[in-house]
C-alpha cells in the first residue's frame, strides 16, 4: 500500500483533490503549502474539527445583577461575545445575536482581528461562522445548551 501524500504544492491541489478528500475523509489532516510564499493550509475533517471545539474549556458564564434583575451571559475565550436580559433564555438568544454579529464582522475585518485574537480565539469565531445559519448549533459552540 502507497503511504498516502498529506503535504502539497497550490498548483497540485486541482489534480489532488480526490486523494485529499480521501485522506480527510479517513482522519489524515493535509498541509498545502504555496512554494512561492509558504503560506498553509491544512484540510482537516468534521470530527477532527468538532473534537477540538468540545477540547476549548472555556465556557460561557452566566452572572445575575441582583439589583438591576438582568441575567449577562458572556464568553470566557471571546468576552466581547455576550447578551443579556432579563431571563437567563433572553440572555442566551441575545448572545446567540451576538455571536452571529460578531463573526460577520470578523469575516468582513479579517485583517484586523487577525492581528488582535490568538489562534485559538480565530478558531472559535471561525467555527461561530461555519454554523452561521444553525442557532442550536451555535449555542453548543458557545456551550450554552445547558443553561436553557
Amino acid at each position: 500500500m502507497n503511504k498516502p501524500k498529506l503535504i502539497y504544492g497550490v498548483s497540485e491541489i486541482s489534480l489532488m483533490l480526490d486523494e485529499i478528500q480521501i485522506n480527510s475523509k479517513q482522519g489524515l489532516i493535509s498541509k498545502i503549502i504555496n512554494e512561492n510564499t509558504y503560506d498553509c493550509i491544512y484540510v482537516v475533517n468534521e470530527k477532527i474539527i468538532n473534537s477540538l471545539v468540545e477540547r476549548i474549556q472555556e465556557k460561557s458564564i452566566v452572572e445575575f445583577d441582583e439589583y438591576l434583575k438582568i441575567y449577562t451571559i458572556f464568553n470566557e475565550l471571546v468576552p466581547q461575545i455576550y447578551g443579556e436580559g432579563n431571563t437567563k433564555d433572553k440572555a442566551i438568544n441575545q448572545m446567540v445575536l451576538e455571536a452571529k454579529s460578531f463573526a460577520k464582522d470578523y469575516a468582513e475585518n479579517i485583517e484586523l482581528f487577525s492581528n488582535i485574537l490568538d489562534g485559538t480565539q480565530q478558531f472559535f469565531v471561525s467555527i461561530l461562522l461555519l454554523n452561521i445559519e444553525d442557532d442550536s448549533k451555535l449555542r453548543e459552540v458557545l456551550k450554552v445548551y445547558w443553561y436553557l
